[in-house]
């Protein structure tokens, strides 16, 4: 069977990271493959907040698989950077290393532009910190699709300059926020309710619970949701003890993967098809519907035909 899924944040997968200090071309054509076999068939390489030097070498090493080898060509629609211009809070950061976020800087966003070829097609940046609106339209204005996340607090008063500024979507909602927010003017409320942009989310039955992705199931138009899998490298691995983004991680039986320190989650380990069959079985997704969040609008929100 072909491969169909389009997922728009993958970290790393079956043991290889795409955060790491040993990454090579042939890793990242052993990922493309890996995920290909598991239903995924085009994606965007996810690089977390990190050392700047680091990052950038990673980003040449997935530009040079995508030039030398046709799969990766195909299949690797670009990078999403996922930091480092979000909030360094407690709570908003989630596991990304706080040393190396940094607010709004279009020097380092151009060195890894550079890094990547060109092919930064999406970025994950915080609406609250100082400078966001101009940073989002700046970035918007090369192209990119600019998504919030990671944010501590955001308020509607926030939002709405980045949305005005460029702003498409809001990165894994109802995850990377503190666990308790004010009951009415907070970020899930003013993200489901913001028709300007779309709404990214993890259903791998850990981020969210079955009542929350009902509620996005039913109060969200259906060309504004995005499932996307946020996986981490031990996507694939047996249960144990990782580290992931410098920090220790456990991958539970049941595919929990969490970081005991900070009592945050650290991205996911269930591929996109296991996750699309999630949504059919638990909360009423169509196989329409599926095909639409699953592929036809990751694809168009990033600007590539469906």
């Amino acid at each position: 069977m072909e491969p169909f899924w389009v997922d728009l944040q993958v970290n790393g997968y079956g043991g290889i990271d795409f955060n790491s200090a040993g990454l090579t071309v042939e890793r990242v054509k052993a990922v493309t493959r890996r995920l290909a076999q598991d239903g995924t068939a085009r994606y965007l390489p996810t690089f977390v907040t990190g050392d700047p030097d680091l990052v950038k070498a990673n980003l040449r090493i997935v530009a040079e698989a995508r030039r030398v080898d046709d799969e990766c060509r195909e299949r690797i629609l670009g990078v999403h950077l996922e930091g480092p211009f979000i909030s360094p809070e407690p709570g908003a950061v989630g596991t990304h290393p706080v040393e190396w976020v940094r607010p709004p800087d279009l020097s380092l966003f151009k060195g890894f532009v550079d890094a990547a070829d060109g092919a930064v097609r999406l970025v994950t940046v915080a609406a609250e910190v100082a400078g966001m609106p101009e940073f989002v339209k700046a970035l918007a204005g090369r192209g990119v699709a600019v998504s919030l996340g990671h944010q501590l607090a955001a308020t509607p008063a926030e939002i709405e300059p980045c949305i005005a500024a460029g702003a498409k979507a809001f990165t894994h909602l109802g995850n990377g926020i503190p666990n308790l927010i004010p009951r009415h003017d907070n970020i899930i409320m003013t993200a489901l309710a913001e028709e300007r942009a779309s709404v990214m989310f993890i259903p791998d039955g850990h981020h969210l619970p079955d009542a929350m992705l009902k509620v996005y199931h039913r109060a969200v138009a259906l060309d504004r949701l995005i499932a996307v899998s946020d996986a981490q490298y031990p996507a694939g691995l047996p249960a144990g003890e990782y580290e992931v983004c410098g920090a220790h991680a456990r991958l539970e039986p049941d595919g929990l993967l969490w970081n005991p320190a900070r009592k945050c989650l650290v991205g996911a380990t269930t591929p996109m098809a296991r996750m699309m069959r999630l949504l059919e079985e638990r909360i009423g997704f169509t196989p329409r519907e599926l095909q639409a969040v699953g592929r036809d609008n990751p694809l168009r929100l990033i600007g590539e035909p469906c």
